[in-house]
């Protein structure tokens, strides 16, 4: 029942909308297509803001709201005109991200209150030029702070020379050391939030996932004789972790250079307690003391591992 005179308030306003006077809208299961059928199905659960399913959608027309591909549109407006002026504003296919008029009218006259795509942006316009980031206001590639090569492929720069590292006589990190061969990274299960702390005491969601895991492909499976559902213990240059072993199709190596690198995955979810298996589990063991030069979020998602049976 929120409402726009200010009668109301949202603690997060991009789930208005989500549950309304018909009920929960994230427990929809209609598979009806919008009009552009395109695969949006916007009656099959709930995406926000708005239901929103393609963000910045309104780049996909031209300055009349006409679709730059006909056949496979995203949004187009579609208001009534009059004498070559749009009168209703009124947009068919996805919600649109920012329900402005189009730029121009029918007979091509600029519109005062149409707005250019990119809403978030003060001009409208999409834009690779950031300034204020303290690596620079342009896009580059680096590599991780540990990594299984020794040379960045993109740019002459291997690493990030603004990252934050923390780095102690406990601390160590490993780039190409042999002791630590695959490339590790982390993740979560749709059974348990963030950390696990709140949802490990529920018996129900501990029976769907129990116990920390490592994944990794067939491929390494058989590269160390592995098999689906052994235990296995997963090493980096700070820690070690209990696993159990899921050998899955979802893990592929990579060809990089001019050689094969494997990744393993491990979830966020577990520790010490709820329930307490008497080994320590949790995936922060492993990763290495570095962050964002910008916002300090630890380089939790590439590091350097062992996997080893036990």
């Amino acid at each position: 029942m929120l409402q726009d005179n200010g009668s109301t308030s949202s603690g997060c306003w991009v789930y208005c909308g989500s549950y309304t006077e018909d009920g929960n809208m994230s427990a929809r299961k209609d598979t009806t297509d919008a009009p552009n059928n395109i695969g949006l199905y916007p009656k099959f659960a709930w995406a926000w803001p708005l239901n929103r399913r393609i963000i910045y959608n309104r780049a996909s027309v031209n300055a009349k709201g006409e679709p730059w591909n006909k056949d496979k549109w995203v949004v187009k407006f579609a208001g009534e005109q009059k004498d070559g002026k749009w009168t209703t504003n009124k947009w068919d296919g996805d919600v649109p991200d920012g329900g402005a008029f189009p730029l121009e009218n029918p007979d091509g006259t600029k519109r005062e209150d149409g707005k250019n795509p990119f809403i978030m942006q003060k001009d409208g316009y999409g834009q690779i030029y950031g300034p204020g980031l303290a690596d620079g206001p342009f896009p580059e590639h680096y590599e991780p702070l540990e990594c299984p090569v020794e040379k960045n492929y993109l740019s002459p720069q291997m690493t990030n020379p603004t990252a934050v590292v923390y780095s102690t006589s406990e601390d160590a990190h490993a780039t190409c050391d042999p002791r630590f061969p695959f490339v590790g990274t982390t993740y979560r299960v749709c059974e348990h939030w963030q950390t696990g702390l709140m949802t490990r005491p529920q018996a129900w969601l501990m029976e769907l996932q129990p116990q920390m895991f490592v994944e990794m492909s067939e491929e390494l499976a058989a590269l160390r004789g592995i098999k689906n559902g052994e235990r296995v213990k997963v090493s980096s240059a700070r820690a070690s972790v209990e696993c159990t072993a899921i050998v899955t199709k979802r893990f592929k190596p990579f060809k990089i250079g001019n050689g094969v690198v494997h990744q393993v995955g491990v979830p966020w979810h577990y520790g010490w307690m709820w329930p307490s298996s008497g080994a320590e589990e949790s995936a922060n063991l492993l990763t290495p003391s570095a962050g964002d030069p910008n916002t300090r979020i630890p380089e939790t998602k590439a590091f350097m591992v062992n996997v080893t049976k036990i």
